[in-house]
């Protein structure tokens, strides 16, 4: 079977109608593997999805089965290393996670996801959730087994009030809230049921609202205020993250026609609210979230609402009211029987990613790092990280230029020179590159081929002055003076009003400068008067295009001067046209 991976907006899109006849057809589908829960999160998180695509045949056959998975990135602090870990699709957000599959290739599918899971690089699988058959479950369970790998069951008992999250109650509901309520619920229970909502139906105190596209937003705030207030306490600072992505969450499956959200009101003050997502094709209603206001006992609102809700589900046609995960005890007041799902996490024993490589997808997030830990002066840590991308990517440009930054700051100019000859080959179209290897091999004194780099980076931009000036000292090196005043003389030429172009020219100004000191012994006809007037203004207003000629006659004169002493052979040097041929 052949396993491909979709991470593309794109390719997900055109997934759409293999996704929605896997999901017909898989007993096993839930509404948080459809295509609509998950087109839409996943917007959430572009860059980090991705979906194992197994098919077997040609590749124009469709896919037999789907499995939506998200990347995560996470750094060791101790060891100063990045790993990988993966994630279920819609975790943490989903109740439940696994595959949508054709049920008669749901087994080898399963088992060729987790072979090619091995074949990846992530040091952490989080099975959170997973709901599917036991058959399903044993052969992915049993393709992951490695000696590489441990596999251990995660407690999903919540210590502070004892609810296992890994108990999930549903009720089957019947073609009628009468026999309902006759078949599911204790007789004390139906009476309490029929009171409770004849008084929130038929009181002129009383109403419950669905939202519509002017209430929505309204609606959604009621119900996250509510759980805020209840919940804030517990979640400490996660509390904006979670209320970011629910609201966000809640609104895409409005916009989907997938949202029930019945809120009770008292008056004008409301008193509680239910988020509950619709499936039409399992014909399943699913209890997300709750909301009340704790500080009023007029009606108990969580009853109220869940029962107008069953009735609500059973009216229009579905069989399946299901509370999610947690098996708090008014769950099963409503007749609800419970599906034990499990969630294991596998981890490689050596806590670092299978194969000692990073999965390319997160070497942007982890450069953003490593930049961060250069600019903050951790160079050690910085080293590391650029280090470990060049690892698993050699021709990493980003990477390969921070490194080379690096050496070049902590005075290994051999080390630096090699790493910017490597970013020259893997992109020789970024001057800047050319400039630095051009530094390098200066300090290296390798002043021939510093010019060569230089040369290069003036080819790609010819107004880069630093590329300019490294000339000029090269050449001054090798005894080309009055190429050298071309180079200098040219930065005099221009101007962007960039403060470091500034910088530079008044650097090539004050060069200029000593030179003309050196030269007039050796041609005493020069005179002085000619042009130290120009010299002087250019070194006090570079910026200013005015200067420019002023600087062109003393760069003209002073290499007059200087050409009866600068006669070197430059082999091998190609030079930029602005200073002439060898």
């Amino acid at each position: 079977m052949r396993i491909d991976v979709i991470s593309s907006r794109n390719e997900l899109n055109g997934l759409r109608q293999n996704w929605d006849d896997l999901y017909r057809a898989d007993p096993d589908a839930q509404y948080f593997l459809s295509w609509p829960f998950i087109s839409s999160f996943f917007r959430k998180f572009e860059g980090e999805w991705f979906v194992l695509a197994a098919r077997r045949g040609s590749e124009r056959s469709p896919y037999v089965a789907l499995m939506p998975l998200r990347l995560g990135t996470a750094m060791n602090s101790k060891a100063g290393y990045f790993h990988n870990e993966i994630h279920m699709g819609g975790a943490y957000v989903a109740d439940y996670n696994g595959a949508v599959c054709a049920p008669e290739f749901a087994q080898a599918a399963m088992s060729a996801f987790a072979k090619h899971l091995r074949k990846m690089h992530w040091s952490k699988l989080h099975l959170t959730g997973l709901r599917m058959s036991h058959g399903r479950e044993r052969a992915f369970l049993e393709n992951l087994e490695d000696r590489r790998l441990t596999v251990r069951k995660e407690s999903q008992v919540v210590e502070l009030d004892n609810i296992d999250n890994g108990r999930c109650p549903s009720v089957e509901l019947p073609e009628t809230w009468d026999a309902y309520l006759e078949q599911k619920v204790s007789s004390n229970t139906r009476q309490k049921l029929k009171r409770l909502l004849r008084k929130a139906e038929e009181s002129d105190q009383f109403r419950i609202t669905l939202p519509d596209s002017s209430t929505v937003e309204r609606d959604i705030g009621i119900l996250l205020e509510f759980w805020r207030i209840k919940w804030g306490p517990r979640k400490g600072n996660r509390v904006p993250g979670i209320l970011r992505t629910n609201r966000q969450v809640l609104l895409n499956a409005f916009a989907d026609a997938s949202l029930f959200l019945p809120v009770l009101w008292h008056g004008e003050k409301p008193l509680g609210a239910l988020a509950i997502f619709m499936d039409p094709v399992k014909r399943a209603y699913l209890f997300y979230m709750a909301g009340r206001d704790e500080g009023v006992d007029i009606l108990p609102p969580g009853t109220v609402l869940h029962a107008y809700s069953i009735r609500h589900a059973i009216e229009n046609g579905f069989r399946t009211y299901d509370f999610l995960r947690g098996n708090e005890s008014y769950k099963y007041s409503f007749g609800a029987t419970e599906t034990i799902i499990k969630s294991r996490t596998v981890r490689t024993r050596s806590g670092r990613n299978l194969g000692d490589k990073l999965d390319p997808r997160s070497l942007l997030t982890v450069f953003r790092r490593a930049s961060r830990y250069h600019k903050a002066f951790n160079l050690e840590r910085a080293e590391k990280i650029y280090r470990q991308i060049l690892d698993t990517d050699p021709a990493h440009a980003p990477a390969l230029y921070g490194l080379g930054q690096l050496q070049a700051d902590l005075g290994d100019h051999h080390a630096a020179a090699n790493t910017f000859g490597m970013f020259t080959r893997v992109a020789p179209d970024r001057a800047k590159g050319w400039v630095r290897l051009g530094d390098a091999l200066q300090e290296l004194g390798q002043h021939m081929e510093a010019v060569t780099a230089y040369g290069e980076a003036i080819k790609l931009d010819p107004q880069l002055l630093a590329a300019l000036y490294g000339i000029g000292m090269s050449l001054l090196k090798l005894g080309a003076v009055s190429r050298a005043v071309s180079a200098f003389g040219a930065i005099l030429q221009r101007s962007s009003g960039d403060a470091k172009d500034d910088a530079t020219r008044i650097k090539a100004a004050q060069l200029l400068g000593k030179l003309k000191e050196r030269a007039e012994p050796r041609n005493p006809g020069l005179q002085a008067k000619k042009f130290t007037a120009p010299l002087l203004e250019t070194s006090s207003a570079v910026a200013d295009r005015r200067h420019g000629r002023a600087g062109d006659r003393l760069t003209t004169s002073l290499a007059r001067s200087v050409a009866t002493i600068d006669k070197p052979r430059l082999p091998g040097v190609n030079l930029p046209p602005i200073l002439g041929r060898n």
